[in-house]
């Protein structure tokens, strides 16, 4: 009976015990060799389809780059010829099994014993964390609390300790007030600088698509449990316009790697020891998407929508800052006047995205006139009466003073995963906001959108007007 997957099987097997094709394999009778394939299947067969994607991966980057190199219009995607400043990315770690080292490594499981010998410590704080895995990558969310009425900023939930009362039971009783699902009590951490204690929970994540109800997030709430990434809490320091409590922020620098997946890859080293090397996921960075709410509805259900092949650096996804968001939700620019909507309210679509590789281009680098000219022609034949009102385009600036910051044919989707270009202001009128422009629609995850009063919003854009109403 013919078997079709004992070749890859037995390949695989050669992987990880390192057999030389050339050399005769070790005599063995069917029974044995049978025993050893289903043995190792679910593991030496997973670490091998890795180490032949990666190989993979870092061939095709390679032959891209060999082909880059003969011609010198597309030069311009070559790192080596340009001064973009580069971001050399992550490794490919999409379809790997993830784990958390943090929880894995660093924390205990008897938390009596410690409240017992620690009886001066009454604060225990929850560090509730779940793993997104509706993306390419997984990511870590960790769950914050915030009462409009008397708190000014996000914070971890806590438990107060009273004596003769069982912490676990007690914290126990608090998740099971929060989740109908299942979780788990991974186990406490004793910072011993602040003489603080965090109860560790997984929140077993559920993968439900997103929905116009289950994304759309109100701050009118008299109190609010918020879902924050890594990327939130360390670099953003809020959640929207909500600070987050410097406490949570000094424990996520202090221990950065609490905020950080990794993955186990298969090393291309013969040295035993040095088989199989460990690497950090990615952290996705959280960006924001400006439309009408009827848009950010639609796409909450069917994704968000490539934008027109006249766009700045091509046919692709754009996000923006919290800030400049506001400028494409609330606001229309049509010729050389910007008003405010008038027919709906504005939406604000919040992202995360792993930008991977990415390029950053500035406003004086080099670039070939001839393809701008191109570019021009092809621009002029697209363009449409809708896309003069399509925020994430050129930006309606002059094409004289930010002409090299275009994507012209697109070659940097050769050789990076996202391009990015920061603010800009050549005059109060002549501005160029900052963009982060993805090319693969895997490289982000919509996390939740907002409803805009745009009745409240100043009648003109102003920059430095941040007081606006999210309903």
């Amino acid at each position: 009976m013919f078997y079709s997957g004992g070749a890859r099987k037995k390949q695989a097997i050669r992987e990880i015990f390192k057999f030389k094709p050339e050399e005769p394999e070790p005599e063995s009778d069917t029974e044995s060799e049978h025993e050893l394939v289903s043995d190792s299947e679910s593991t030496s067969a997973s670490d091998s389809d890795s180490s032949e994607d990666d190989k993979d991966s870092r061939s095709r980057r390679s032959s891209r780059n060999d082909s880059d190199s003969g011609d010198d219009t597309e030069g311009l995607s070559n790192p080596d010829k340009n001064d973009y400043i580069v971001t050399l990315g992550t490794n490919d770690t999409s379809r790997l099994h993830s784990r958390y080292s943090f929880v894995d490594e660093e924390l205990a499981y008897d938390i009596e014993e410690f409240a017992d010998t620690h009886p001066e410590i009454k604060k225990f704080q929850l560090v509730i964390y779940k793993i997104n895995t509706r993306s390419s990558s997984p990511f870590l969310e960790f769950l914050f609390y915030y009462d409009k009425s008397s708190k000014d900023s996000c914070q971890l939930p806590y438990y107060q300790h009273k004596p003769k009362h069982n912490v676990r039971k007690e914290t126990d009783r608090i998740m099971g007030k929060l989740f109908t699902g299942k979780y788990r009590f991974k186990g406490f951490f004793h910072d011993e600088q602040t003489d603080q204690c965090f109860v560790f929970y997984e929140k077993y994540f559920v993968n439900e698509s997103k929905t116009e109800k289950t994304a759309l997030v109100s701050l009118q709430h008299s109190n609010h449990w918020f879902w924050l990434c890594t990327t939130e809490i360390v670099y953003n320091k809020k959640y929207l316009t909500i600070p987050v409590d410097t406490d949570a922020i000094e424990l996520f620098i202090a221990y950065p790697m609490i905020g950080i997946l990794q993955a186990t890859m298969v090393s291309s080293s013969d040295h035993a020891s040095k088989r199989f090397h460990s690497l950090h996921i990615e952290a996705p960075t959280v960006l924001y998407y400006g439309s009408d709410i009827c848009y950010a509805k639609n796409t909450a259900v069917y994704g968000l929508k490539r934008e027109p092949i006249t766009s700045r650096y091509g046919p692709f996804y754009y996000f923006t800052t919290f800030e400049h968001s506001f400028y494409w939700a609330c606001y229309l620019k049509s010729k050389d006047k910007t008003k405010k909507r008038e027919t709906s309210n504005g939406g604000i679509s919040r992202y995360a995205v792993f930008t991977k590789k990415m390029k950053t281009a500035f406003v004086d680098d080099d670039y070939d006139k001839e393809l701008v000219k191109k570019y021009t022609d092809r621009k002029n034949v697209f363009e449409t009466k809708m896309n003069t009102f399509r925020q994430t385009q050129d930006e309606y600036h002059s094409h004289n003073t930010y002409n090299s910051i275009y994507g012209y044919d697109y070659h940097w989707t050769i050789d990076y995963d996202t391009i990015y270009n920061g603010y800009y202001a050549k005059t109060k009128k002549d501005i160029l906001r900052p963009i982060w422009c993805v090319c693969d629609h895997q490289n982000f995850q919509l996390l939740s959108y907002y409803e805009i009063n745009v009745d409240k919003c100043p009648e003109h854009y102003d920059s430095e007007f941040l007081e606006y109403s999210i309903l």
